[in-house]
């Protein structure tokens, strides 16, 4: 199912504390780049892209896919959940390439 700027988005509770522990041109990239999520999730400077996991893992989180987004070319990358049926996203982490591949 596509995404479209009809889903309302959320933040999980740990997202700021995750937010404010990053580098401050980090976070800035971060703000930058939720304009153009907020006006179209799948803008292609995001390169937004669905993540492999396992259905059990789905179903632990209660959401029906994970999908990725680049904060910036090199490394960081924000995560987020989707409910289709509600048209819900929750924004969940960000991190570097290798802290994103170890959550999931």
């Amino acid at each position: 199912m596509p995404l479209d700027n009809s889903y309302k988005i959320f933040f999980e509770r740990r997202f700021q504390k995750i937010l404010d522990g990053l580098p401050e041109d980090i976070r800035g990239a971060f703000q930058a780049k939720m304009s153009y999520f907020q006006g179209n999730p799948n803008h292609p400077s995001l390169n937004t892209k669905t993540l492999t996991v396992s259905s059990k893992r789905l179903k632990e989180l209660g959401v029906d896919q994970i999908y990725e987004f680049y904060i910036n070319r090199k490394d960081y990358r924000c995560i987020f959940y989707v409910i289709h049926d509600t048209k819900e996203i929750i924004i969940a982490y960000i991190g570097n390439h290798t802290q994103v591949k170890n959550k999931f």
